[in-house]
């Protein structure tokens, strides 16, 4: 595009190839995403699901989509710009701490639960589509997304297999918002030990090693899995699963707790995005310290520098008596608001 001046290429996909780009008029670094399919008129373009999602979505944690271009049949989107993946991330550090996966956590939870409240589910979840740059992160890679009321069946394609829901890997025809919750549970597990929990070199690799760390299910935690590998003509294994304590030794029981029911095997069971964003393991994100001010940035005379401004008729308190019994007043009305 003549807009765009190519820096490199960062990426490709199914549907894709990604390059960070330079905006010759103002200057800003972007990611442009150029589609293989050609397309032929803009209409059918923008019926994308991809296109069709992105454009619903205004959250600070889904990448934002700036531009969308057609050029020679082509079809290009054109996204803010972050650092990396969090798969490349990964790849450079030994392991993160609690508190840097519970920011990140928190942060995809916030995005997940914006996205199904709109009507939209990602199905294809893991490090490489997750972007980061510093300490934020947000969901990118919106191209095997899926509204969440449309009929079935879906597309055979949902999600790298490390990261794909048991009742995928059985074909179910009907799945939801519950396969991003799974693969979340799994996500979660692989940022306390940078090693794929669920790792295979094929589907049924990674099926078996599902059992082998959840336990085999029952009649009693997954009567309708049980119903479709007969209708599959597949044979669970017989395994009793181990506890998550012993492969994430540096997880909190809180981490554990949550990371467990992620991945339930009956997605009824594995909690939404918002009930996530409820578990224990959050509630230190909901109380966000106030940070340390400088003496001038104080509530207590922010309130006094307003109410001396606003008085403009009448004279600024000048005794001193005075002064001091109204900031004594301020601070003491706002150590009481404040719960201190």
């Amino acid at each position: 595009m003549q807009k765009y001046e190519k820096i490199e290429e960062i990426g490709s996909g199914t549907y894709g190839v990604v390059w960070r780009a330079l905006n010759k008029k103002t200057g800003e670094v972007v990611a442009v995403k150029k589609l293989y399919e050609k397309y032929t008129s803009m209409e059918e373009c923008t019926n994308l699901i991809e296109v069709k999602a992105l454009r619903q979505m205004n959250h600070p944690n889904i990448v934002k989509l700036k531009e969308i271009h057609k050029e020679n049949d082509f079809l290009y989107l054109v996204f803010e710009c972050m650092e990396c993946s969090l798969y490349d991330r990964m790849k450079n550090m030994a392991a993160f701490s609690e508190s840097e996966i519970r920011n990140l956590c928190f942060q995809l939870f916030q995005g997940l639960a914006y996205m199904h409240g709109k009507g939209y589910f990602h199905r294809d979840l893991k490090p490489d589509n997750l972007l980061v740059s510093s300490d934020v992160i947000k969901i990118a890679d919106l191209g095997q997304a899926r509204e969440s009321n449309r009929k079935p069946p879906y597309t055979g394609y949902v999600t790298t297999r490390w990261y794909r829901a048991p009742e995928v890997f059985l074909r179910s025809s009907v799945h939801d918002p519950a396969v991003d919750m799974w693969a979340m549970g799994a996500i979660m597990a692989e940022l306390y030990t940078n090693q794929r929990l669920f790792k295979g070199n094929s589907g049924g690799e990674v099926f078996y090693k599902i059992c082998s760390v959840i336990g085999s299910p029952t009649e009693s935690k997954w009567k309708l899995g049980l119903q479709l590998a007969v209708n599959m003509n597949y044979q669970f294994p017989d395994l009793p699963g181990v506890p998550l304590a012993s492969l994430l030794p540096s997880a909190s029981s809180e981490a554990l707790c949550l990371i467990a029911a992620l991945l339930s095997w009956n997605p009824c069971l594995r909690p939404t995005a918002m009930e996530a964003l409820k578990h224990p393991f959050f509630h230190s994100c909901y109380h966000v310290p106030s940070p340390i001010h400088r003496n001038q940035d104080l509530p207590w005379k922010k309130a006094l520098l307003t109410q001396t401004r606003s008085r403009k008729s009448a004279p600024i308190v000048s005794e001193k008596v005075n002064k001091q019994n109204l900031i004594r007043m301020l601070q003491e009305k706002f150590i009481v608001k404040s719960g201190r």
